[in-house]
């Protein structure tokens, strides 16, 4: 990958047409102005990463303007504290105490008690470890939680009350708090109240206390072994080298959280947060090197030096507290300072790289401006938030990772683009050679139409006029006109689908109506049509139009022959399921509800309906019968008929 960004043509080296720099995507090489689509995707772009950052920066933002509403339960606002000798002092809630380190007894009075049961006492915010005490019992210990997850920076409680200490109806509690050597012990109002009012606000607090507190390691581990994988295959990379060394010391201040898990661990935390000191001056390189900057010697000199010297002075006898409180601490706040400043710079400069950096360091400062405050006793809550925020780091340096691949790719997309384009004549005579192969299929088409509809005439018109001869053999003259007018409708009905091309399916329809309406008048039977709702029907083709004419003109002969119509109802429409319903019905005779097997009629509507993969109902009425074609949309292709549905006479 080459960080630097914009500068890809700088070398002189030829390259193919469409191909562009990371921040010159959508610009050709000749220098000429991006096209309007382009613009406006760059600037729908930017205003997409703009609410994007806004919104990360709002929900990050939270821990310094939110605030929850508190318990709808009782609760001391004020306190006793109890010093060794005896003596009482009376103080509000939340308390926090200006000396780090040792113990301290709070007793809190409540005068009334709720009325529900059972009861819970809740401590939304305390530091370190508490032991709570009412009535001679010993109601939780803190050091005795699963996994207090690094309680020096804030933990919650939730302890249950033994019904014989509510019977008196008041209560005395008695809170021994032990502050961390580094930390301000820290109080907060302390609540009395059901499950129903405390349990939500407690579950809240375990998991930013708590899960939270695990989750934001975890995903920094996952980013720190898919760097590692990248870096084992681009060794020489500097950016992928620096950031495989920044995101594990980076670690290593997460640390305190495995403290209750590996007890032997604490007495390492200082060495580690000492060792963790090299980020910052990492996390400077790795800015710089995104913004396309060489690193100076000393900077990346500074990475080991610093942690080596602090550890050096650790083992000559400089107490550790001081050591990371003086020196480690500020060495990580000027790494963040550097960083900002970095992309800051950048950010003026166009950099587009810098602005996806600039928010994260923006919260990370931020943050650990907050910690620092907190550490001095200068604001009050035990919630140090770099351990929340530095993550954010990562996402954004990943994110910048990410839109170097997606320019990368772009880029290979531009060279795909002039390859094809010097392929086109090859492909421009591929498409002659394809035309040439439709037009042959074409004409295949047209040949088996012609073909399947020859068999038609032969199996129609032929029939009627053997009969005729037959019939003038026998001396039979009086059948002869109507056998000879039957014949004649057939061809009509041949030759009015020869015709029929796509979208003309309506056509044929009313060229059928206005010759089976002069034939019904002459009987005396009237006819109503209307088809203006049936839905539009693609792919027809002429034998697949004589098909469904041919369906129409046996419904309406059944119903003049055998039910003795004397009217007939032609409707079509859009069936539930989308498919077009075009129904008959008539006035005659009902359609018996045992038919007779199999005649001739039905077999030959079946046979057509299957080759439309269509559906034939036939329901009797009270007063005649209706015929129901129901059709798809789509009519198969040829030679497809019955493949994807099973035409039938239901």
């Amino acid at each position: 990958m080459d960080h630097r960004e914009g500068h890809g043509h700088a070398s002189g080296a030829q390259q193919p047409p469409g191909a562009a720099g990371h921040d010159d995507i959508g610009r050709r090489d000749s220098g000429a102005p991006l096209s309007r689509a382009t613009a406006r995707h760059r600037l729908s772009t930017r205003l997409l990463w703009a609410l994007l950052w806004a919104l990360v920066t709002l929900a990050a933002s939270a821990p310094f303007w939110l605030r929850l509403p508190p318990p709808a339960a009782a609760v001391a606002e004020q306190a006793q504290r109890v010093e060794a000798d005896g003596r009482v002092t009376l103080l509000g809630l939340p308390h926090l105490r200006p000396t780090p380190g040792g113990w301290t007894h709070y007793r809190l009075h409540f005068a009334e008690l709720p009325p529900q049961r059972p009861l819970y006492l809740y401590v939304p915010m305390l530091s370190q470890r508490a032991v709570i005490e009412a009535g001679g019992y010993r109601l939780a210990d803190s050091e005795t939680r699963v996994l207090m997850s690094g309680q020096s920076s804030g933990a919650t409680m939730l302890v249950p009350l033994p019904s014989a200490l509510l019977a008196e109806g008041r209560l005395t509690v008695d809170m021994h708090l032990l502050t961390p050597p580094i930390l301000h012990g820290f109080l907060s109002p302390v609540y009395l109240g059901g499950a129903t009012e405390l349990a939500p606000h407690y579950r809240l607090k375990v998991f930013l206390l708590e899960y939270l507190r695990l989750m934001v390691p975890a995903g920094q581990l996952l980013i720190a072994i898919a760097v590692l994988g990248v870096w084992l295959y681009r060794p020489r990379e500097p950016l992928f080298s620096w950031l495989a060394l920044l995101l594990p010391l980076s670690l290593l201040n997460y640390a305190g959280l495995l403290g209750d898990l590996i007890p032997q661990l604490e007495h390492w935390l200082p060495y580690l947060f000492m060792v963790s000191m090299g980020a910052g001056p990492a996390l400077a390189v790795v800015t710089l090197l995104i913004h396309d900057l060489a690193p100076p010697r000393w900077l990346k000199a500074s990475v080991v030096a610093l942690p080596a010297l602090t550890l050096a002075l650790a083992a000559a006898g400089v107490p550790t507290q001081w050591l990371v409180i003086g020196v480690s601490l500020p060495v990580g706040l000027l790494g963040l300072l550097a960083s900002l400043l970095i992309s800051s710079w950048g950010a003026l400069k166009g950099h587009s790289d810098a602005r996806l950096l600039l928010v994260p360091l923006l919260l990370a400062v931020s943050a650990a401006v907050h910690d620092i405050m907190v550490l001095a006793g200068w604001m009050e809550g035990p919630v140090l938030l770099s351990i929340y925020y530095r993550p954010l780091l990562m996402i954004g340096i990943a994110l910048i990772l990410m839109r170097r691949l997606a320019l990368s790719l772009r880029q290979l997309d531009n060279v795909n683009s002039y390859l094809t384009r010097r392929l086109a004549q090859r492909e421009a005579e591929l498409a002659r050679l394809h035309e040439e192969e439709q037009r042959d299929a074409v004409r295949l088409v047209r040949s088996e139409e012609r073909q399947r509809l020859t068999v038609d005439l032969h199996d129609g018109l032929s029939g009627y006029l053997a009969s005729i001869i037959a019939m003038a053999e026998r001396d039979q003259t009086t059948h002869i006109e109507r056998t000879a007018r039957e014949a004649l409708d057939d061809l009509r009905v041949v030759i009015l689908s020869l015709d029929v091309c796509e979208g003309e399916l309506g056509m044929a329809l009313g060229g059928f109506r206005e010759r089976i309406e002069r034939q019904l008048k002459r009987l005396g039977i009237e006819l109503a049509w209307s088809t203006s709702q049936l839905p539009d029907i693609s792919g027809v083709t002429p034998s697949q139009a004589l098909n469904l004419l041919r369906i129409l003109q046996e419904a309406i002969t059944n119903a003049v022959k055998h039910g003795h119509a004397r009217r007939i109802v032609v409707h079509g429409m859009v069936g539930p399921d989308g498919r077009a319903l075009l129904s008959v019905e008539n006035d005659g005779i009902p359609f018996p509800p045992v038919p007779p097997r199999g005649g001739t009629g039905l077999n030959n509507m079946r046979r057509r309906i299957r080759q439309l993969n269509g559906e034939i109902l036939i329901e009797p009425l009270p007063s005649g019968t209706r015929l129901t074609i129901i059709l798809p949309t789509q009519l198969p292709a040829s030679g497809e008929a019955g493949s994807r549905a099973q035409g039938s006479v239901i």
